[in-house]
């Protein structure tokens, strides 16, 4: 799961992570019930909800293979691998 949601810490009433969220993957149906992570396989780890959430209360989780990503630059952006010098 990308988003961990500490529903302790979480404020009542707040929607901020379901409003600043791009993909629309948190969904908070009400205020008065916690936010969900509806579709995490669509998470972008663009860290909004964490980066806007005022108590911390929401942690992104990044994969194991994102975090020791061993690709060329190039190769992610499908240029031709540079030359040795």
């Amino acid at each position: 799961m990308p988003i961990l949601i500490n529903e302790a810490a979480c404020l009542s009433g707040c929607t901020i992570c379901d409003f600043f969220c791009p993909g629309d993957i948190i969904w908070r149906e009400s205020r008065e019930l916690p936010p969900e992570v509806k579709y995490p396989d669509e998470c972008w780890y663009c860290g909004a909800c964490e980066d806007h959430c005022p108590v911390d209360a929401v942690k992104i989780i990044f994969p194991p293979e994102m975090l020791n990503c061993q690709t060329s630059v190039e190769t992610l952006l499908g240029l031709p691998a540079r030359k040795p010098a």
